[in-house]
């Protein structure tokens, strides 16, 4: 069978991460993008990142990282591990930290080039470098995250058919961001931002990250080209204790200022807060959307991929609605409000209380 076709039919769950690079990750603008997921026979309204303030002194993982992981990372929660350095073809590479919660996985990976290496050549012409083929597994073998690169390769490898693939591939799929900042000559810092999606990340006590191919992005004559630098990078590392298990709230409901609407959930973990509602019809992606603590702080959405919300139309034409906002265990209340809208601008008032 075709190698191309299959590469299209078994992006399966991989096309809903719908990876965004910095620049785009980051554009305003692009707030009501609609995507056809026919695997699910649904259309979903994903929105794609918005410019969020990240005013916090420390900064470990780059600027695409959420409020909610910044609040985490002032309150310590996060590990600096600076792994032994591996090398491979001039290159070598370590862990320097990383974060993970339900909601989120973040790392920072720093990579040397040697003296035959130009970087400042490298970043030239628009370029960018990234890991195309990072996998994360923890010490059960759960997949923590992979490129979409790397997942395509696998399902290709292993599987002939689409339906076969589906059945039997675990795929990541979250959203997720990469971004490198230049430091010398010859260093830089790597950075990976991921979203746990509607699946959470899961529970880790050990985790194992590996990768073969760095990536040199750049545009010649209009066209983006790319150089790969192949080896073998491998790290094991310890998630502590406080990192291991789930650290989730729930919330339930008290009211809902609609009716209509199908409450199903509302988590905070100590990076984000998500609500999951169904039968929401009308409702809206807002720039004014907020959930409200008790004493009338306001926390607004993480915005920066796809796997931050979602507003979907099942085929009978129930809507769904989920959202990540960047308030955290840290900072929430025992009641909470959640204020969302329509497309007719109504204010939808969701009300909350932690569960016992």
């Amino acid at each position: 069978m075709d190698n191309n076709k299959i590469l299209e039919k078994v992006k399966v769950k991989i096309a809903i991460s719908n990876v965004k690079e910095e620049d785009i990750v980051m554009n305003k603008n692009r707030f009501n993008a609609i995507k056809k997921i026919g695997i699910v026979a649904c259309a979903a309204f994903s929105m794609t990142g918005v410019v969020f303030a990240t005013t916090q002194i420390i900064n470990k993982f780059g600027k695409n990282s959420s409020d909610g992981v910044q609040t985490a990372i002032n309150n310590a929660y996060y590990s600096d591990v600076n792994t032994e350095y591996k090398e491979a073809n001039g290159i070598s590479a370590n862990i320097e930290s990383f974060l993970l919660d339900d909601y989120n996985f973040d790392i920072t990976i720093n990579i040397k080039f040697d003296e035959t290496y130009n970087l400042t050549n490298m970043l030239s012409k628009e370029g960018k470098i990234d890991i195309m083929d990072l996998k994360v597994v923890n010490e059960n073998n759960e997949k923590v995250f992979a490129t979409r690169e790397l997942e395509s390769e696998e399902m290709t490898s292993l599987y002939e058919t689409e339906k076969e693939a589906k059945a039997n591939y675990d795929s990541y799929t979250g959203g997720y961001s990469q971004a490198s900042e230049k430091i010398d000559e010859h260093d830089l810092k790597f950075y990976l931002t991921a979203t746990g999606n509607e699946k959470e990340f899961p529970e880790s006590k050990t985790l194992k990250v590996t990768f073969n191919k760095i990536r040199n992005k750049y545009w010649e004559n209009g066209e983006e080209k790319s150089i790969i630098y192949n080896g073998e990078w491998s790290y094991e590392i310890d998630v502590p204790t406080k990192m291991s298990k789930s650290n989730i709230i729930d919330y339930k409901l008290v009211s809902i200022s609609d009716k209509n609407y199908k409450f199903k959930s509302a988590k905070v973990s100590n990076t984000a807060f998500r609500i999951y509602l169904d039968n929401c019809k009308d409702i809206a992606w807002s720039e004014k959307e907020y959930v409200e603590t008790s004493d009338g702080t306001k926390y607004y959405p993480a915005h920066r991929s796809d796997g931050d919300g979602e507003i979907s139309v099942k085929e009978d034409g129930t809507v769904t609605y989920y959202n990540t906002f960047n308030l955290t265990n840290y900072d929430a209340t025992d009641t909470l409000k959640v204020h969302l809208f329509k497309t007719t601008g109504e204010e939808v008032v969701i009300e909350l209380e932690k569960e016992e």
